[in-house]
C-alpha cells in the first residue's frame, strides 16, 4: 500500500503525520490546532543528559510545539486520520 502524501492546507484536527521518511523516532506529529492560517503540530521528544551515573543515562522527555503556514507546501505522511466527534 502506497503512503499518503498530504500538505499543511489538507490536515485536519488529530491527524497523525511523519515528518520524515524512513523510521526516525520521535518522527510523528498530532495536529493540534488549525486557525489564522496556520496548523500547529505537537511531538514528544526525548533527550538524555551527557553524563552517566550508577542508575544509567538522566532522560528527558518533553513536547515540541510548532506551527506551519497553511499554505507551505511540503508534502508530509499521513499515519492516521483522525475521526472527531
Amino acid at each position: 500500500m502506497e503512503p499518503t502524501l498530504i500538505t499543511a492546507k489538507q490536515m485536519q484536527l488529530g491527524d497523525t503525520v511523519q515528518l520524515a521518511s524512513g523510521a526516525v523516532p520521535f518522527c510523528a506529529c498530532t495536529v493540534k490546532q488549525i486557525r489564522d492560517g496556520f496548523v500547529t503540530l505537537f511531538r514528544p521528544y526525548v533527550h538524555t543528559a551527557d553524563f552517566s551515573y550508577t542508575g544509567g543515562v538522566m532522560c528527558y522527555v518533553g513536547v515540541e510545539e510548532y506551527t506551519l503556514p497553511i499554505e507551505y507546501s511540503q508534502e508530509y505522511y499521513l499515519l492516521e486520520r483522525k475521526t472527531l466527534k
